[in-house]
């Protein structure tokens, strides 16, 4: 009898969806699959709670774009380990609620942001995608994500499309990332990323592009000093991640710069760690190194973290997070299930928490880890041993 279809073998979950964070022993991280009923779910975002608690909030249906797409939260309960089941927070009969961001306001408020297009439905004609038709939208909470508001629109202008959520920079300017898409043949390579800022906690947003940046999107802005700011993007070309710079809080940016880090047209998050260092969480793939045509690949294989002393510069420590199936070749990397859209952030104990859309969209997945897991431990392997020697 062949072993593996021996009917002694036991069978199970790897992790088990029941949002139970477990400490994952061959790697040292800990990690959780957050319960959902969607069939799809996707491009989740992570908040740390006053009570050290979490949120979680993404957005789950049968697929992106479809009108039964509909933003999902969940809370991880302290007292049980364990991320509750996800409820919905928005519905749109017309519309498909994407991308959502999670902010506290500095009165507490938890301001929930995300996108609303048009869905796939009879009279709208879809080209490449309905991003073109997309508002910014909000919901807020007051009682840490029990309950919510309901929907505004807080950027009118169609085809606004946005992923990171609202900062507050050192001088108490709010800012929010975002890039405008258009009705074209372009495939999204249009894209122009722009920054968001307000001077009045919300109330009011004045706009400030980008130069020469049609194609970079996500635009994930870190604060490395007062005032001095970095922006990490996707590429829609699938090349590299790009760098742009500000030395006056976000008024004026130098030209995305490809970084040595690959991008595979996929979502990606950057952050400072608590050694004050850059952190980028991404998928590192690619399939061009010129920025001459969008490409959209399938591949969004593997989840790697990266970390650099230099502001971008250089980026020499990196760990994979998520290794995915580890399929190799090009003739199956497509039989890798897709591990993708990560969001990470930093908890008041200096801990990481790293959320994305696990095994081709079957679940988010929480991961939690600190600084020193990034870079291992020293003196792995004893330096006297002759096979290295």
């Amino acid at each position: 009898m062949n072993l593996l279809s021996h009917p002694t073998l036991e069978r199970i979950p790897v992790p088990p969806a029941d949002g139970r964070l477990r400490i994952i022993e061959d790697t040292g991280a800990a990690a959780a699959a957050i319960p959902t009923d969607r069939r799809s779910n996707h491009a989740p975002s992570i908040l740390s709670l006053q009570d050290g608690g979490l949120l979680a909030a993404w957005f789950g249906g049968s697929d992106e774009g479809n009108k039964d797409i509909d933003i999902l939260v969940s809370r991880f309960d302290t007292d049980n380990g364990a991320w509750t089941a996800s409820v919905s927070v928005t519905h749109d009969p017309i519309r498909s609620d994407q991308n959502p961001g999670l902010f506290r306001a500095p009165d507490g408020t938890i301001w929930l942001v995300f996108t609303s297009q048009l869905s796939r439905q009879a009279g709208v004609q879809e080209t490449f995608n309905l991003q073109h038709t997309s508002v910014v939208k909000v919901i807020r909470s007051t009682d840490d994500g029990v309950s919510w508001s309901e929907p505004e629109t807080l950027f009118d202008r169609e085809g606004t499309f946005c992923r990171q959520p609202i900062q507050v920079l050192s001088h108490g300017t709010w800012v929010h990332t975002q890039w405008l898409c258009f009705d074209d043949d372009s495939k999204n390579g249009s894209d122009q990323p722009i920054v968001q800022i307000s001077a009045d906690q919300g109330s009011t947003w004045r706009q400030v592009e980008f130069p020469e940046a049609a194609g970079r999107v996500h635009p994930n802005i870190v604060e490395l000093e007062p005032g001095g700011l970095v922006s990490l993007f996707r590429s829609r070309f699938a090349d590299w991640v790009y760098l742009s710079r500000s030395e006056d809080g976000g008024e004026t940016w130098t030209v995305p710069e490809a970084t040595e880090v690959p991008n595979n047209n996929a979502g990606l998050s950057a952050f400072r760690l608590p050694s004050g260092m850059l952190a980028l969480v991404s998928n590192e793939h690619q399939v061009a190194t010129n920025p001459n045509e969008v490409v959209w690949p399938y591949e969004r294989m593997r989840i790697v973290i990266a970390v650099s002393n230099d502001e971008g510069r250089t980026w020499p420590v990196r760990r994979v997070i998520e290794p995915g199936d580890g399929f190799v070749g090009v003739g199956n990397l497509r039989s890798n299930r897709r591990q993708e859209y990560p969001h990470g952030i930093v908890d008041a104990d200096g801990l990481i928490h790293v959320v994305y859309a696990y095994s081709s969209r079957r679940a988010i997945r929480h991961m939690v880890f600190d600084e020193d897991w990034i870079s291992g431990v020293e003196d792995q392997v004893h330096t006297d041993c002759k096979l290295w020697g």
